[in-house]
């Protein structure tokens, strides 16, 4: 039973931490591409130096605006002939006089969440020569409410598999409190407080509880080191946004490991006594 016990706690620690290290690489990768996420603020070709400059500093003037870069229509030709690479050909009939692209202001912002509201307030700058503004709505809005589900999952997660947990932690204890029902009376007879006879089996439980963590978090340690290292090489991540490393979050898992299996071992430990106290 206390194989099982510890198990138990292996079982729910490894499924809780490999949601808690999945809700940490959302939280990064959303932070790493809202740092790079910006707005393509479109504005005629014929704007002159003051007019642009007039037009900056309506834009900076957003609160929720960091910074501004502005790219010539001769600059966003290249940039975009340099991303063909082979195909860069196609647009040799191009040049100055007959250039498609047009000139711009790239716009970084605060916060994804505050996108929309800088968008709208860009694209009422139509008359200092805005003519449009783009991003990626739908891939920010997949972004964030993906991030908020990925939380809330979690969480949920977590108080099941600690209610199981604590259930199996329980039941051990109770077997083993079965198995001295007999010291415990005479314990009780002879005037042991309740916290005497409590103190072992709480120990106990915390044992199990701290030997299931460190097991979980061995072979989390060893399992995501690998898979991290794969994902890296064999997936593109957007805006080239990496994943966590273990190290990284090593001192806080070892924490969250411990103290929960600490918690359900001992938790389930004082259930488990109240019945042969109390007789």
């Amino acid at each position: 039973m206390s194989a099982a016990s510890i198990l138990s706690i292996v079982a729910a620690l490894i499924i809780l931490g490999i949601f808690v290290i999945f809700s940490a690489n959302v939280q990064s990768v959303t932070q790493q591409v809202e740092s790079k996420m910006e707005l393509k603020v479109y504005v005629q070709n014929n704007l002159s130096q003051d007019q642009l400059k007039i037009l900056n500093s309506k834009l900076k003037a957003n609160e929720h605006v960091v910074s501004t870069k502005y790219v010539s229509a001769d600059k966003a030709l290249s940039d975009f002939s340099k991303s063909l690479k082979s195909y860069s050909g196609l647009l040799n009939g191009y040049n100055s006089s007959n250039n498609p692209m047009p000139a711009s202001y790239n716009v970084k912002i605060d916060n994804a969440k505050n996108i929309s509201a800088v968008r709208n307030y860009a694209l009422g700058l139509n008359g200092y020569g805005v003519t449009d503004v783009k991003y990626g709505e739908e891939y920010v809005n997949a972004l964030i409410s993906f991030s908020h589900f990925s939380n809330i999952f979690s969480a949920v997660l977590i108080v099941i598999l600690s209610v199981v947990s604590l259930f199996i932690v329980y039941n051990t204890i109770k077997l083993t409190c079965f198995a001295r029902r007999k010291e415990i009376r005479v314990m009780r007879y002879v005037g042991a407080t309740d916290w005497y006879i409590r103190a072992p089996f709480i120990l106990e439980g915390a044992f199990l509880g701290a030997l299931g963590a460190v097991i979980a978090l061995a072979i989390i340690g060893f399992g995501y080191t690998g898979i991290s290292n794969y994902i890296m090489k064999a997936v593109s991540m957007p805006m080239d946004a990496g994943v966590v490393s273990f190290s990284s979050m090593f001192a806080p898992l070892l924490a969250f490991c411990l103290v929960y299996g600490i918690a359900i071992g001992s938790l389930g430990s004082v259930f488990s006594m109240r019945k042969y106290l109390e007789a």
